[in-house]
């Protein structure tokens, strides 16, 4: 007890730390890298949300990508509700707005998120695979 008392003010930053190293999880998804997302691709059942408007998701996408624009995401997100308990991969073009659709994801009860980095441009700029 005395050594709380005695290093209150080191715990308090501490804590803060690890609050703060910890919340952009919390609060949105995982980024993570291509090669992140091949991997959970590859383990199967991995949802892949398509946030791109309709010209850019016809231009070229990853296999299997669910597209659902990011302006219409709240209003459709009932055709989302089959992937709750699997993880998701959201995708953009740049990986910029991916963090809103987390968010939207995120307080609609899903909670395995995980945002592209790069977006497509990056996915592409790696030479990987897209379909269109």
């Amino acid at each position: 007890m005395n050594f709380i008392r005695d290093n209150i003010f080191l715990i308090c930053v501490a804590l803060y730390c690890i609050g703060a190293l910890v919340w952009p999880y919390i609060r949105k998804g995982a980024k993570i890298t291509n090669s992140q997302a091949t991997k959970i691709i590859n383990k199967g059942k991995t949802a892949i949300i398509d946030i791109r408007d309709q010209k850019q998701y016809q231009a070229g996408h990853i296999l299997n990508a669910v597209h659902v624009p990011l302006t219409s995401l709240q209003e459709r997100i009932q055709k989302l509700e089959k992937f709750k308990g699997q993880p998701i991969i959201i995708v953009d073009e740049s990986g910029k707005e991916s963090d809103k659709a987390a968010s939207i994801l995120k307080k609609e009860g899903f909670s395995q998120i995980n945002i592209l980095k790069g977006g497509m441009t990056g996915w592409v700029g790696e030479g990987l695979p897209v379909t269109k």
